[in-house]
């Protein structure tokens, strides 16, 4: 994948070279005191990786994660007999509002992971804390990532160590992919979600939502697992 794709190139052109836009636009320095200082921070986003690598593998995730919404919006299209049971195990009901809901917040989706790019996916630390609207610290030990939902439209996700340690695309549990939709949902202009209930497995999500109907079409991990919950895992 090139990162001129995204509007990133290296100042080398050389895809092995790690690199960082420390300032646009180019001067000459004639006024006294007009230098500006740049501070940079080499440390990479995830320590079992490069920034370069990093940034190729939330892309393919991404790009990947576009792929699964597709094939669910082509699903509420056909509303066959097997789309409509895989709504109702997310959902418990699989009537006309619900199918709605879905598929107009699906194609917003489609749209919001689609504007993503690599430098608006980044590492959590206070001076981001400062830049957002709420605070971003992890709530729990296993919190992979965040977004914060006034500041949508800055389409900004932030990363926290256990996603650099997730497997990329277990689609059955968490996993890097998982997580990009699960994040995205909540942005005010896609699904608006919350996070009522954690679950990655389908089982868990099919017993709560029986329990709770009327909650599960606004939970994020409900609406991930109806997009990207497969025996199967990608590599």
């Amino acid at each position: 994948m090139n990162d001129s794709q995204y509007g990133f190139r290296s100042p080398t052109e050389d895809e092995d070279d790690e690199w960082v836009l420390v300032h646009h636009g180019a001067v000459t320095n004639t006024n006294p005191g007009s230098l500006v200082e740049v501070t940079i921070n080499t440390r990479p986003i995830c320590s079992n990786m490069t920034n370069k690598e990093f940034r190729k593998e939330v892309m393919r995730a991404r790009d990947v994660g576009v792929e699964l919404v597709k094939r669910r919006i082509e699903g509420l299209a056909r509303w066959d007999v097997t789309e409509q049971e895989r709504v109702t195990t997310f959902f418990a009901r699989a009537d006309e509002s619900t199918r709605r809901v879905l598929s107009s917040g699906l194609s917003r989706l489609v749209t919001a992971m689609q504007e993503l790019v690599p430098e608006k996916i980044i590492r959590w630390d206070s001076k981001t804390g400062k830049a957002l609207s709420c605070g971003l610290k992890p709530t729990s030990r296993d919190t992979q990532a965040s977004v914060c939902r006034p500041d949508s439209e800055k389409r900004i996700i932030v990363i926290h160590t256990d996603f650099c340690k997730s497997p990329f695309g277990l689609l059955r549990d968490a996993c890097k992919i998982k997580t990009m939709i699960h994040e995205c949902t909540h942005f005010t202009d896609t699904f608006n979600s919350r996070d009522i209930v954690y679950g990655d497995r389908e089982s868990g999500l099919r017993i709560w939502a029986n329990n709770h109907p009327d909650e599960a079409i606004e939970n994020a991990d409900s609406i991930t697992g109806y997009i990207a919950t497969f025996d199967k895992v990608i590599s």
